[in-house]
């Protein structure tokens, strides 16, 4: 999917759904001195063209997986699409990222005990065809998690100046 152009207005109403994914169209319309409708049809072409995405955000240590750990695999190149396709099936991969360095596959687990991490490690991952090793770090405490990947909170601050 090609990006989208974003203008002031989207950013702002970006900067506004960061703060609160619940917003309703009617206050953000409101804040930004547009019609309902506008924001609206926003929205959704944000969310047709992938840039927005609603849903609510849980935190899987307060939900009992309190087990979180990342898992970096060194894999057989002639197997590098079947092995994402393997571990993206799997519940427990949250986070799948291709990386540069020392390893070619990063992923996030989340599982509800230590013993779970055991049977994914020696049994489920060991199964995969293609992966040739994995190095294992169990998270213990999380400082900081966003999930705002772009900072819109200064066209916040713009309201509906630029309409």
């Amino acid at each position: 999917m090609q990006s989208v152009i974003l203008d002031d207005l989207d950013k702002q109403i970006l900067a506004y759904l960061q703060e609160d994914g619940r917003i309703t169209f009617v206050t953000l319309a409101s804040h930004l001195g547009v019609s309902e409708g506008t924001i609206r049809k926003r929205i959704k072409r944000l969310e047709d063209h992938g840039v927005v995405q609603t849903i609510g955000v849980t935190d899987p240590m307060k939900m009992g997986l309190d087990t979180v750990a990342f898992i970096w695999f060194k894999i057989d190149r002639n197997h590098m699409d079947s092995v994402m396709r393997e571990l993206r099936a799997l519940s427990a991969v949250r986070y799948l990222v291709v990386t540069t360095g020392g390893h070619d596959l990063v992923a996030m687990v989340s599982l509800s005990s230590r013993a779970e991490l055991v049977t994914l490690l020696n049994e489920e991952l060991a199964q995969i065809e293609g992966i040739i090793s994995t190095e294992t770090s169990v998270v213990l405490q999380i400082h900081k998690q966003i999930h705002e990947w772009a900072p819109f909170r200064e066209y916040k601050e713009l309201g509906g100046s630029k309409q």
